[in-house]
């Protein structure tokens, strides 16, 4: 028997799948009786976008309505980032071209991603140079590639927008591209850096502007790791021919580049595998198996933790949770530095450590569960201070640091010693992940306690 929600039932096998979804970003499916899929859509966060359908006061007239009206089941796939989302949900609707993905929203009004190119003046010869705007369907056909369709418009010029930052690339009109060469003078997009400007800076750019053209291809096909091992290769090549302010170019390009695509993967990675996220954690955790000497099985619950604090004042420590591999936000906590107001980062991961752990030997206290692995952002002196604070409290649980400088992993084994397993490794990617992360952490907390003390709370 299903659960009446605003005057439509919800059966009881979709009722619990609304419980359980999690709270990363993907996509979410909606199948009718039948099994056939109605509908596609992204989210930022599964749990609270999918929720909302069933808890929304529905017009009983409305296409919403009857969409949730007909589903019967749900699926969803977890990726890394909202791009993954937007362009995993382009692809499924390519793909089914689910019922209500056309009625809700009029197929034509979706918003596509076109190049093409354009004849113009260049150095006195007219030449084919490539521009990249967005259109809507009925425009389908000026286009030499297009890239859709994307239901959310604003999701996809926000794309467009990030990509342009790192990629510059043109969007005029020949009018207004022969206006400006006439001028002499770029127009706002130029100056700021968001397109070459090739209708003043003529052929010369044009190498760059091409190579910019071909990677944004790749991203929005998804073929974004071949994309990276070339320009990882161009920027080696920069640096051995001692090039290094082109090796610096491609080395911020990169950094911005990884920042925004976020271990971006292809749609059809996740259309074979929607456990794929699940795989990849576990992967992580048996990879840190094998390079970690005193990590003898897979822990299932890593805690990671930081210091933060300026000269002693407004310290505060972090901890971040990652549970089977994923990090998972519900599980982090922080900690006001009770016994310390000079800096002693040593003295301060001390305490947090002693007053995590002594929650699991204090039966007064609500148990977080052990961890089966510990983190902390720092070398030997903090890996130190802290298996003090475990070993008073007479547990003994596998505890590393990690060193920023050279991404050294730091354990004791009868004496302290320290790895470079690489960065590429997947437990050292998850270790890396969740150092970064828990530095975020308290960084945010330690900021807050500033904040406070300077304008007091807000109100």
């Amino acid at each position: 028997m299903g659960k009446c929600y605003n005057n439509f039932v919800v059966s009881s096998n979709l009722k619990e799948k609304l419980k359980d979804l999690p709270t990363t970003p993907g996509v979410y499916i909606y199948e009718d009786a039948g099994g056939e899929i109605i509908y596609v859509g992204k989210a930022k966060n599964l749990r609270s976008r999918v929720s909302s359908y069933f808890r929304l006061n529905l017009d009983k007239s409305s296409k919403t309505f009857a969409l949730v009206e007909k589903t019967n089941d749900m699926r969803f796939i977890e990726v890394d980032s909202e791009l993954e989302a937007l362009i995993l949900e382009a692809e499924l609707i390519k793909k089914h071209l689910p019922q209500f993905n056309i009625s809700l929203k009029d197929d034509k009004s979706y918003l596509y991603v076109g190049i093409k190119s354009e004849k113009v003046d260049l150095d006195g010869k007219a030449t084919n140079i490539q521009k990249i705007e967005t259109f809507r369907k009925p425009d389908t056909t000026k286009y030499q590639y297009f890239y859709g369709p994307f239901p959310d418009g604003g999701s996809v010029k926000q794309l467009v927008r990030t990509l342009r930052k790192i990629l510059p690339f043109r969007d005029c009109s020949v009018a207004k591209y022969n206006k400006y060469k006439k001028l002499g003078t770029p127009c706002l997009y130029g100056h700021i850096n968001l397109c070459p400007a090739p209708c003043v800076n003529g052929s010369a750019i044009m190498p760059v502007y091409k190579n910019n053209i071909k990677a944004i291809k790749s991203i929005l096909s998804g073929k974004t790791s071949k994309l990276i091992n070339a320009l990882e290769k161009q920027m080696r090549s920069f640096a051995t021919s001692e090039n290094f302010e082109k090796a610096a170019e491609i080395r911020n390009t990169l950094n911005k580049f990884n920042y925004v695509r976020q271990s971006f993967r292809l749609p059809a990675e996740y259309i074979e595998n929607p456990y794929l996220l699940d795989d990849l954690a576990k992967s992580a955790l048996e990879d840190l198996v094998k390079i970690v000497p005193v990590i003898k099985q897979l822990p299932t619950r890593i805690e990671c933790y930081d210091i933060s604090n300026i000269s002693g004042k407004e310290a505060v420590g972090s901890m971040v949770t990652a549970i089977n591999g994923r990090i998972d936000k519900r599980e982090y906590k922080r900690f006001k530095i009770r016994t310390k107001n000079t800096a002693d980062d040593f003295f301060m991961i001390r305490e947090v450590i002693y007053r995590r752990l002594s929650h699991e030997t204090n039966e007064k206290k609500n148990s977080w569960g052990l961890p089966s692995l510990v983190v902390l952002d720092g070398g030997k002196g903090q890996l130190s201070s802290a298996m003090e604070a475990m070993t008073k409290l007479n547990l003994d649980i596998p505890m590393i640091g990690l060193a920023k400088k050279e991404e050294t992993v730091v354990y004791y084994d009868n004496g302290f010693y320290g790895i470079n397993p690489g960065v590429d490794s997947p437990g050292m990617r998850l270790l890396i992940n969740l150092r970064d992360e828990s530095h975020r952490f308290a960084q945010k907390y330690h900021h807050m306690l500033r904040s406070k003390k300077i304008f007091g709370p807000s109100q």
